[in-house]
């Protein structure tokens, strides 16, 4: 998933898995780990959990999300959740 080659599905990509991301973010708000899994699967049913975990780490590494254990929910930065 992180090294891409020419064989590989671009549906499940990271930057596909990190879009998937940023949209359900973005419809949703603050959203657990778990339904943003169950929302990028309903786009391409291929994507796994560890493809979403990595696309949450990648986000929150540039700042872009952050991630509440108490609650277990993900958010973007500037939401007014915060």
């Amino acid at each position: 998933m992180l090294k891409p080659h020419r064989f590989m599905n671009l549906d499940y990509s990271l930057i596909n898995v990190i879009s998937l991301v940023v949209e359900c973010l973005i419809d949703r708000g603050s959203y657990p780990l778990h339904k943003i899994l169950d929302y990028t699967k309903a786009d391409c049913i291929d994507i796994n959990e560890q493809d979403v975990m990595l696309a949450v780490s990648f986000l929150y590494l540039l700042g872009k999300v952050n991630y509440d254990k108490e609650s277990d929910l993900v958010y973007m930065y500037g939401d007014t959740d915060d």
